[in-house]
């Protein structure tokens, strides 16, 4: 059973005895002031506690061997992997909108799990907006889609991580800025909320600010639980020591 717990630990990142006691799947749903109107629901940070429980169990099962070998990723810079971030056509349609949105207000309301119910919200917000996607088509179909499988691949492969942007925001060039600015001002025009930035990077890239980091830019796209890619940087990024 030790064996099985450091090779989950060595895999997620997470333990998993602190998972199962902080997981509480009948949490009564608290107000609305807990969560933040001001950015759209964010789906990543609602899988990485909803779905915990079930993919513990499913790594326990599939590494439980006591002879098993976690494979080594392999080191490389984010930049050179942004053509191996495969890329979807866009997901989702826009027939029946009124029917959906209506279909999952009646399941609103029979709900008392707390992450469910935020689930819900989300799918609202996110089928809300697609009403209104032909307005700002030609904007938002100027960058790829991503998706978590997708994501997870690389992740998997190489020894890279993927977390918010918001500490990458200082060394950021100017064009990367624009384009922050210019999503946040569409998403914002189209909701009245601001999207969620991620990135990218290798670990040691989210704790060193004295030389050079080379993100990925990500952004939860506001029409489905997807991601739309902003972009890769490396040379063109900031040293905060330098200026």
């Amino acid at each position: 059973m030790k064996i099985r717990k450091k090779i989950f630990k060595l895999l997620t990142g997470f333990d998993i005895e602190s998972l199962q006691k902080s997981i509480n799947y009948n949490t009564p749903v608290s107000s609305d002031s807990e969560l933040n109107d001001n950015y759209l629901f964010d789906f990543k940070n609602y899988q990485s506690q909803y779905n915990s429980n079930t993919n513990t169990q499913i790594l326990i099962n599939d590494y439980s061997s006591s002879d098993y070998k976690i494979p080594a990723k392999i080191k490389i810079k984010p930049i050179d992997v942004l053509n191996e971030l495969e890329t979807i056509p866009n997901p989702f349609t826009l027939t029946l909108l009124d029917e959906k949105i209506e279909m999952l207000k009646e399941k609103a309301d029979l709900i008392v799990q707390h992450y469910a119910k935020r689930e819900i919200k989300g799918l609202l917000e996110r089928l809300e907006n697609r009403k209104k996607y032909k307005l700002f088509k030609s904007f938002f179909d100027g960058f790829q889609n991503t998706n978590d499988e997708k994501i997870s691949n690389i992740l998997n492969k190489y020894e890279l991580v993927m977390k918010t942007s918001d500490i990458f925001i200082p060394e950021f060039p100017d064009n990367a800025i624009k384009i922050i600015k210019e999503y946040t001002t569409k998403v914002m025009e189209l909701c009245g909320k601001k999207p969620l930035f991620y990135v990218i990077a290798t670990e040691e890239n989210f704790k060193e600010n004295d030389k050079r980091r080379d993100p990925i830019l990500l952004v939860q796209s506001p029409f489905g639980f997807y991601w739309q890619i902003l972009g890769a940087w490396d040379k063109e990024m900031l040293i905060l020591s330098e200026l």
